[in-house]
């Protein structure tokens, strides 16, 4: 499981940052790297998200200033962050822009290219014409049979061979229920089928036996009370309707008190999405929190064009597919993750009516955008599957 490192870089005699797990750890390595005449400027507890897998961890971290180094404007805020203090040799911001434009000509070429040669159906690449036929964009297709016969150093091999380079490509959380706990809020546009991923995650944690609680921001529809209680009482697990930023800051404090805490937000296009707003500051930075950028399988691809700029905005660490039920061309997904490089979280199937939801691994999203041919069946765009619905 992966760990916040031990120290942030020292510029110029800078504070540096120490973390670990406890203060007197802290104050070992402190001791360790510095001597016994290090200056301690400041010192908090932090609760962090695991950087791989859906857990977290508690811990400390001691803001240092080494022995004989000057004072400097690097303050204790800035070395949390991360941050440098300018230098005479910064990179100018002209010369940043003309790099920014070149890339993005690079880009605009590469993709023309794609596009020119993307027109025999994939049948002069077997591999691509799989991952095309399970619903994958033929420029999306071909950029990663690309890369996979690179990978491989030889022709586009079979199926299998093809399947399991993706499972070492496509990222995922890859830790089972076992490592899904602490703080997560999951954002989505309206009909993404958050609310039954919320709900039935929280049903199955608190069957796992880890005391669970739901918070839903300022639903939407007047009948959410009524089915989160329903629902609450059903699974065992307490919830509650939020109904402002300011009230999820007040009771942060409190939700150490349970093993896992599930933040429904509101939809996307809501008032009370927009950036720089109360729940934008409020989690967009909350290193304690996961967020799960929620995308419904079943969408066109054309219409998820905002996804690469929601992620940003909210500085998201997932993406969970849900409505996986009600597609075959889950090739589909290729796009979207090239588009959103995040990792998978989650997989849902219609979970509260039958269906399922697991914690993806990355074995199951290679066979979700490279399906066995048992189960890529030609079903055109906008059908339902009859057969996993049963």
């Amino acid at each position: 499981m992966a760990r916040s490192s031990n120290t942030r870089p020292s510029v110029d005699g800078a504070p540096v940052v120490i973390a670990a797990p406890s203060l007197q750890t802290a104050h070992r390595r402190i001791r360790e790297r510095f001597g016994d005449d290090a200056v301690i400027i400041s010192t908090r507890t932090v609760t962090r998200r695991h950087e791989l897998g859906l857990g977290q961890e508690r811990g400390v971290e001691v803001v240092v200033q080494a022995p004989g180094a000057a004072a400097s404007r690097y303050n204790a805020a800035s070395a949390r962050l991360g941050l440098e203090p300018q230098s005479p040799d910064a990179v100018p911001a002209e010369l940043l822009r003309e790099i920014e434009r070149i890339e993005s000509l690079v880009e605009q070429v590469s993709a023309q290219y794609e596009r020119q040669h993307a027109d025999d159906g994939g049948a002069a690449d077997p591999a691509a014409g799989l991952l095309m036929a399970a619903g994958a964009s033929a420029v999306v297709a071909r950029r990663v049979s690309s890369r996979y016969a690179a990978s491989a150093g030889r022709g586009p091999g079979d199926p299998a061979q093809l399947r399991a380079w993706l499972a070492t490509q496509l990222r995922a959380s890859n830790c089972g229920w076992e490592g899904f706990y602490g703080c997560h809020a999951f954002l989505g546009d309206s009909a993404c089928g958050r609310t039954d991923l919320v709900l039935a995650a929280a049903a199955h944690l608190q069957a796992q036996g880890r005391r669970t609680l739901v918070l839903a921001v300022l639903p939407s529809d007047p009948g959410t009370t009524h089915r989160l209680q329903e629902t609450a009482a059903a699974g065992g697990f307490d919830a509650a309707v939020v109904t402002g930023a300011r009230n999820l800051a007040e009771a942060e404090p409190h939700f150490g008190n349970y093993d896992a805490v599930l933040v429904e937000l509101p939809r996307l296009d809501a008032p009370a999405m927009a950036v720089g707003g109360a729940l934008h500051a409020w989690l967009a930075a909350n290193v304690g929190f996961h967020r799960h950028l929620v995308v419904a399988a079943d969408r066109d691809l054309g219409d998820q064009a905002g996804l690469a700029g929601v992620t940003r905005d909210w500085n998201c660490d997932w993406v969970a597919f849900t409505r996986l039920d009600r597609t075959r061309r889950t090739g589909k997904l290729l796009d979207i993750l090239e588009t959103v490089p995040l990792a998978v979280s989650l997989l849902g199937r219609d979970p509260l009516h039958g269906g399922s939801l697991a914690v993806a691994s990355s074995a199951d999203v290679a066979s979700l955008v490279a399906p066995p041919a048992a189960a890529s069946g030609q079903v055109g765009a906008g059908h339902l599957d009859r057969e996993v619905l049963r």
